[in-house]
């Protein structure tokens, strides 16, 4: 059986060219990359509004309601979220590699990745404020496969929320479907003493 959830939708996703020209390869400053580059990066950006679709779910349960992994121990309760920014990207970026337009499907796959994130990042706004409203203090955002929160704890994830509902599925090996979909959670605390997040939330 499922935790309550919520969603969250409408969220504005807004990427920056540098961070594309990192994650394909190029270290030349800004003002020295070519002007081809520069025209395929925007070509591929034009399409994102039609192409992102980002999406998350959420739950917030209380310890008594976990798995009682050592990594929930000594929270007061605990964040489960899902993002996704659904699957027409992947999509796409299929149709560009079977047409070998290789770079065009890099620079968009790059796009993928960091909307992905940005989903993730702003969900983690959403619940920082949401602890904060309850006077707990939230820990960092960890998802499965990270130190002692092994992959497959994403089973467990997907005990407690219903991926389906934001279009995520999850297979055997715990991959999540779409591709470019994260999970993570955020312990909240009654003591400020045990956030691994930075003060000044």
């Amino acid at each position: 059986m499922f935790a309550p959830f919520e969603k969250i939708k409408d969220l504005k996703i807004d990427i920056d060219d540098k961070k594309i020209l990192r994650l394909i390869g190029y270290k030349k400053k800004s003002n020295e990359i070519k002007a081809p580059i520069k025209k395929l990066i925007a070509e591929e950006k034009n399409k994102l509004n039609h192409l992102l679709h980002p999406t998350s779910i959420y739950t917030i349960i209380n310890y008594e309601q976990t798995n009682k992994h050592p990594i929930f121990e000594n929270a007061e309760k605990v964040a489960l979220c899902i993002c996704t920014i659904g699957p027409e990207l992947e999509t796409e970026i299929k149709k560009l590699m079977l047409k070998n337009e290789m770079l065009k499907a890099l620079i968009l796959d790059a796009f993928g990745s960091e909307a992905a994130e940005e989903v993730a990042v702003q969900s983690d706004i959403i619940l920082v404020k949401r602890a904060r409203e309850m006077n707990l203090w939230p820990s960092k955002r960890f998802s499965p496969g990270y130190k002692r929160w092994d992959i497959k704890e994403q089973r467990y994830v997907f005990q407690m929320l219903p991926g389906q509902e934001i279009g995520v599925s999850l297979t055997e090996a715990c991959m999540m479907i779409p591709r470019k979909s994260v999970s993570f959670r955020i312990n909240f605390y009654k003591d400020q003493k045990l956030t691994t997040r930075k003060r000044g939330l």
